[in-house]
């Protein structure tokens, strides 16, 4: 009966969708598709520092200001193509920070596994550098607010960069320390963080965020389980470390990637895949090609 209920709950366990990518120049309401169900996941929400005493703010344009919620970043991605707004770092707490973020799962903050996406990219112009910030279930108790967090450069023009992830680090000296893969197989909260001196100041656009790699295509969002509908279909097949593609297979490029984001395959989608020379563990498997687009997770025992 112990190992039927430790079965269940694995089986239980919230899972991102594969791939995503929020572009707000075709956005209308505001929202992430992550993959989750519940109704209230991937709304876009500023955040700021006055629960810790502090009186940073983040403004929005002036036309901007009288749209309620929840149609708000929607009507403003309209107008703008963008999240389009201005942060202030003021005193009052001693580690001043805003910032604009979205719930993975649901606004209960559950975590949620997002490994998958391999990383995020990010279409963006801001003066002043931020960070992306990963929120795990649970926070205070797992990071105690020490979390993950990928620097992001400053851009005077629109700029696409990607951030696998290898280039989440924990700040050093507070907090607690946690474990990567942990943390990203229950990740709550995705936040794009702005913290400084006070009186530090900027403005911003988000134009896009995905997950690695999605920024530079415009293919439709696959579904949960890797294929889009409107693509050739692909299957993989794994037996032991030999993996099988069949159906459009030929017309793409088959690439493995770990889970930190590094591409340890790369080869035509031929076929078939020797996997052997990989190291036990989970990877992802994209093919992408002409009317191609599948991801799927692999397992190698």
């Amino acid at each position: 009966m112990a190992l039927a209920c430790a079965a269940t709950t694995a089986l239980a366990a919230n899972t991102a969708s594969p791939t995503f990518l929020w572009d707000a120049t075709t956005d209308t309401i505001g929202r992430v598709e992550t993959g989750s169900p519940e109704e209230t996941s991937g709304w876009w929400y500023f955040y700021d520092d006055s629960d810790d005493g502090g009186r940073s703010n983040i403004t929005v344009p002036a036309d901007m200001e009288t749209i309620e919620s929840p149609d708000f970043i929607g009507a403003m991605a309209e107008a703008y193509g963008a999240i389009k707004a201005t942060v202030k770092l003021n005193d009052g707490y001693e580690y001043p920070y805003a910032g604009i973020g979205f719930n993975v799962w649901n606004e209960q903050k559950e975590g949620a596994d997002i490994s998958a996406w391999g990383g995020f990219c990010l279409g963006y112009q801001s003066t002043i550098g931020f960070s992306i910030e990963l929120v795990p279930e649970n926070e205070e108790d797992v990071t105690a607010f020490n979390n993950y967090k990928a620097t992001v450069a400053k851009a005077a023009s629109m700029t696409t960069t990607i951030f696998r992830w290898d280039k989440f680090r924990q700040e050093t000296g507070w907090g607690k320390e946690a474990d990567l893969d942990s943390v990203l197989a229950k990740t709550a909260s995705v936040k794009l963080t702005f913290q400084g001196l006070p009186e530090t100041k900027g403005d911003f656009l988000i134009q896009k965020i995905g997950s690695y790699g999605m920024c530079s295509c415009c293919g439709p969002m696959p579904d949960r389980i890797g294929n889009s509908p409107t693509t050739i279909p692909v299957k993989a097949t794994l037996s032991g470390r030999i993996l099988q593609l069949t159906g459009a297979a030929a017309l793409g490029k088959a690439t493995v990637v770990d889970l930190q984001g590094n591409v340890v395959m790369s080869a035509p989608a031929t076929g078939i895949m020797d996997l052997s020379a990989l190291r036990a563990g989970m990877y992802m498997l994209r093919i992408e090609g002409p009317g191609v687009n599948h991801t799927q997770k692999i397992l190698l025992k």
